[in-house]
């Protein structure tokens, strides 16, 4: 076979494998955070006494971002729901005394089989990406609402995590950890929120945000 003859055979597969696959999948990013708190944000919260549930639909596991931050920038896939859920409920479990995750969703049979006064119930409203020559910001939005015993909402409230740095894409992890930082900001910002509602016993309205920080 002669050498141009392979070389058209060659481009030929490259085109066909392409077409099946999706530039994404072989040029692109596909970032997983790492789904763990700090041992910053363990050692900072302190237990509340206080009785809660948390539910998180099923959906918010399954939450994905393909917003690639901007024109230029290469393809991105934000696996966000998978490492969300794990760390509101390693949250959940560090900030409260007695804390109980609802895998189905809530019932006035369920709160009282388990004596539960509250349980909050948590969505991703939002995921924002931003891609420059030299930065990465990512910033999340979710929503609580707070329900009581009769399942009637007692508070309902917005909570925003960002994380921005430099040089993101050139560091090994670097998206990985900067998606991480930004849920963790967000989840601060949520419980920070909680737990002064239950000390004072006030459910205002109310959009947190728990400020740029640099993972």
């Amino acid at each position: 076979m002669e050498k141009h003859q392979f070389a058209k055979i060659q481009f030929l597969l490259l085109v066909l494998i392409l077409s099946q696959t999706g530039c994404a999948r072989i040029f692109g990013w596909d970032i997983h955070a790492p789904g763990i708190l700090s041992e910053q944000f363990l050692q900072s919260t302190q237990a509340l006494p206080q009785r809660i549930a948390l539910y998180v639909p099923p959906d918010l596991f399954r939450y994905e971002s393909r917003d690639r931050g901007s024109r230029t920038a290469d393809p991105q896939t934000y696996h966000v729901g998978e490492a969300y859920g794990p760390m509101m409920v390693e949250a959940f479990q560090g900030a409260f005394d007695e804390f109980i995750f609802l895998e189905t969703e809530p019932t006035e049979a369920i709160m009282r089989r388990y004596g539960i006064p509250y349980v909050v119930v948590i969505r991703i409203k939002e995921f924002q990406n931003r891609v420059t020559w030299r930065g990465h910001a990512i910033k999340i939005v979710t929503e609580a609402v707070t329900l009581d015993s009769h399942l009637e909402e007692c508070g309902r409230f917005e909570a925003t995590g960002i994380s921005d740095a430099e040089k993101v894409f050139a560091k090994k992890g670097g998206p990985q950890v900067n998606l991480n930082a930004a849920l963790e900001n967000n989840i601060l910002a949520m419980i920070n929120y909680l737990q002064d509602a239950l000390r004072t016993g006030t459910w205002p309205e109310s959009q947190l945000t728990s400020g740029k920080v640099k993972p």
